[in-house]
């Protein structure tokens, strides 16, 4: 009798101890999905912010220090291939420049933007620097084939989303600037946007930073902010227009660096361009893998644009999320 009674208490503190147990793995998983979610908090990060509708512009220059191979989407084509496609109708062979027309005709159309090319930039210049027009017709015929499959991996309704709410886009293909280091230039206000790009330099880089800026601004007019963005940099960093290029990864291509590359370093409005131009980018900088700074910066950038554009979905992966 005495043997069972024990044998009774021994099973009754077992049922305990595995109830106690069971209780502290699911406190494990939940404290662990807690701290998945408390990385990044974008509902605290979106928040209502004043509409000034001043006009802000975003300068880019050439980065030295970021040697990344400047490799198009891989569903781009050859510029002569997609000439060619287009040379006859009604048995006549269209023009080059006819062919530029049809191509910037088709963007327009799908994408609700517009698009300057040659003679029709003549004069334009934006905070005292001037640009200089494209006069090869074959040069604006690259550009045009490469903003059009460039434009393709974003998702479908974006750009018109950005439009129909109230900031239209127009792109403006130069040749080049006053300055030869600017490779592109976003002049934007709630009202209207237009992005300058330089043939002289590689166009993807410069349109996916400066289509940032232009998407920036529609997620502030909106209500968006990034006040804890500062937060996620490195400890070293002295502040905004300090540069350390021992922070930066294109100078160290350490994972753990807290920018992509020095110029992100000039202001955190560029530190979000051109980690988004990472996020783009043909292959993955190690600099994206998870838990690292800037893989922070970037699932933020992610995670903002899931709540409050309404053409992104969170269910979907999206190019610039494909790393993260």
């Amino acid at each position: 009798m005495h043997k069972n009674r024990r044998s009774s208490k021994s099973a009754y503190y077992a049922k305990i101890l595995f109830a106690i147990s069971f209780t502290l793995l699911l406190y494990g998983i939940f404290l662990d999905s807690r701290e998945e979610q408390q990385l990044i908090n974008p509902a605290n990060d979106v928040i209502v912010e004043s509409d000034t509708g001043d006009s802000t512009v975003h300068i880019e220059t050439a980065d030295e220090t970021d040697k990344r191979p400047a490799t198009p989407p891989s569903n781009q084509t050859n510029s002569n291939t997609n000439t060619n496609k287009n040379t006859t109708t009604n048995n006549r062979i269209l023009t080059i420049d006819e062919v530029n027309n049809s191509i910037r005709g088709e963007i327009q159309n799908k994408y609700g933007i517009i698009i300057k090319y040659g003679n029709e930039t003549s004069g334009y210049s934006i905070s005292g620097i001037a640009t200089e027009p494209i006069t090869d017709s074959t040069v604006i015929n690259s550009q045009l084939v490469r903003l059009r499959e460039s434009l393709k991996v974003y998702p479908e309704g974006l750009f018109r989303e950005i439009k129909n709410g109230g900031i239209p886009l127009t792109i403006m293909l130069v040749n080049k600037y006053s300055d030869d280091a600017i490779t592109g230039i976003t002049d934007s206000s709630y009202s209207d946007a237009t992005i300058s790009i330089a043939a002289a330099h590689t166009f993807e880089d410069t349109f996916y930073h400066e289509s940032y800026h232009y998407i920036e601004r529609y997620l502030f007019k909106k209500g968006a902010n990034y006040n804890s963005w500062d937060a996620l940099n490195p400890s070293e960093f002295i502040g905004w227009g300090n540069i350390d290029g021992s922070l930066s990864y294109s100078t160290t291509f350490s994972q753990t660096a807290g920018f992509v590359n020095n110029y992100a370093q000039s202001e955190a409005t560029e530190d979000r361009a051109s980690t988004f131009e990472y996020m783009m980018a043909p292959s993955k900088a190690s600099c994206l893998n998870r838990g690292n700074t800037v893989w922070r910066k970037a699932k933020l950038i992610a995670d903002t644009m899931d709540l409050v554009l309404s053409s992104v979905s969170p269910s979907v992966t999206e190019y610039w999320e494909r790393y993260l």
